[in-house]
């Protein structure tokens, strides 16, 4: 039940647009680890829950959420461990975490699932950050329990978001193959090295994900790699090496590709429109089917019971979430649960309404109308933000000195990518 209502919650909130490599997942009862980026907060294993069913995966988080009774409740109910940090000030937090591996390994010995985030916490850049040890101690902890473990899968995933924060915007999910890891046991010890594994497990993530390099200049690169529209791409190879290009840049090319996005900023190209909307040039304005509006009142319709809900939950999440890492969790977590319960609440008035009854058939009818309905409303808006940010792409293109601006922009940074 709780996982369907994880994929509901993941579909409704995201347009998932590319999944890629499930046919690189071992077998549910086979030992692995699972291992992706981390830009999204608890998002992000909201979506690998959704993403890789009907593995049921064991996370860790971490500790300080834990401390709140409820949601120490809630996340053990859902397989969630504490993992503890040098913010944590626990003199003992290395023994604690110790325990913790032992108990993935015991749980990685009986064919469980564990997903785990190496980079060790969250941050919404579209990098691949430096990777903690911590993976390397969870296999060597199962390595130590059972050294036939040596068959453990590590498995690297890529989630890349258009825009993470906000609702219909679009997300593609990439599995890379399995990285090996019993080559790299030492014969006298057992165990793995920090060192080569980290080395190998980077390089596998970085084939899946958005890596902008170098961080120096991710600012005035990350427009350019928006409106490369990553999350559609049909050839994911090249849309990440023309990426890696970017790592070739001297110091020189670095500058001039910042004066040209510094005119870009100046002239008002980036509060227009966004770059995912502008695309690399006007030949790349977004198609919008033709019958989007003939179907605008079936969508308003379908979309009429849920629409004070989810304004409701947006202006709550304003109100409440003070890091945008956690936008999105608030929003989908809380909605997956009392989205369901607020549309069956409201369907026994809607049914009374409608047939004069207060219960049967008609309350499942209203019920089922209100989900269906609102799918339907959600899949519509994604198809209208598509428009709309046409419209803005359109005025930005209309405007000489904008339009000017921003294709500088553009052919700056290509120039130096054909270098």
């Amino acid at each position: 039940m709780a996982v369907h209502l994880v994929q509901s919650g993941v579909n409704r909130f995201h347009r998932i647009e590319r999944v890629e490599g499930l046919n690189h997942l071992p077998d549910p009862d086979e030992p692995t680890i699972i291992v992706g980026n981390h830009q999204n907060g608890l998002m992000d294993p909201i979506v690998q829950s959704a993403m890789l069913s009907p593995n049921q995966i064991h996370f860790l988080t971490r500790a300080d959420v834990f401390y709140q009774k409820m949601a120490r409740a809630v996340l053990f109910a859902f397989n969630q461990m504490p993992i503890y940090r040098q913010r944590d000030k626990l003199s003992d937090a290395r023994e604690r975490n110790q325990r913790i591996f032992e108990i993935c390994a015991e749980r990685l010995n009986i064919g469980a699932t564990v997903g785990l985030f190496p980079e060790g916490n969250h941050r919404a850049v579209k990098t691949l950050r430096p990777l903690r040890r911590g993976v390397v101690d969870m296999v060597n902890s199962a390595l130590r329990l059972n050294p036939e473990m040596k068959r453990l899968k590590l498995v690297p995933v890529g989630i890349d978001y258009e825009q993470m924060t906000d609702f219909r915007r679009r997300l593609s999910y990439r599995v890379g193959p399995a990285v090996r890891v019993d080559d790299l046991i030492d014969s006298a010890t057992g165990e793995i090295s920090p060192g080569s594994l980290l080395e190998r497990l980077k390089a596998a993530m970085d084939e899946l994900l958005v890596n902008i390099q170098p961080e120096s200049h991710y600012e005035v690169l990350l427009p350019y790699v928006q409106a490369m529209r990553t999350t559609e791409t049909e050839d994911w190879i090249a849309t990440r090496d023309e990426i890696r290009g970017f790592q070739s840049f001297g110091e020189e090319a670095l500058e001039s590709i910042r004066q040209a996005h510094d005119k870009a900023e100046a002239v008002g190209v980036f509060s227009d429109a966004r770059p995912e909307d502008l695309g690399h040039g006007p030949e790349q304005l977004r198609r919008v089917p033709w019958w989007l509006w003939a179907l605008a009142p079936l969508a308003a319709i379908g979309g009429a019971c849920a629409y004070p809900f989810s304004k409701f939950l947006g202006a709550q999440a304003d109100k409440r979430v003070k890091d945008p890492c956690f936008t999105s969790t608030f929003k989908v977590s809380v909605g997956m649960f009392l989205f369901p319960i607020y549309l069956f609440i409201l369907a026994w008035p809607l049914a009374r309404l409608a047939s004069g009854e207060w219960g049967g058939w008609p309350v499942v009818a209203a019920y089922v109308f209100n989900l269906i309905g609102s799918r339907f409303a959600g899949w519509w808006y994604g198809l209208f933000l598509d428009w709309k940010g046409k419209r803005s792409a359109q005025k930005v293109y209309s405007n000489p000195a904008k339009s000017a601006a921003w294709s500088a922009y553009i052919a700056t940074v290509k120039s130096h990518l054909n270098a």
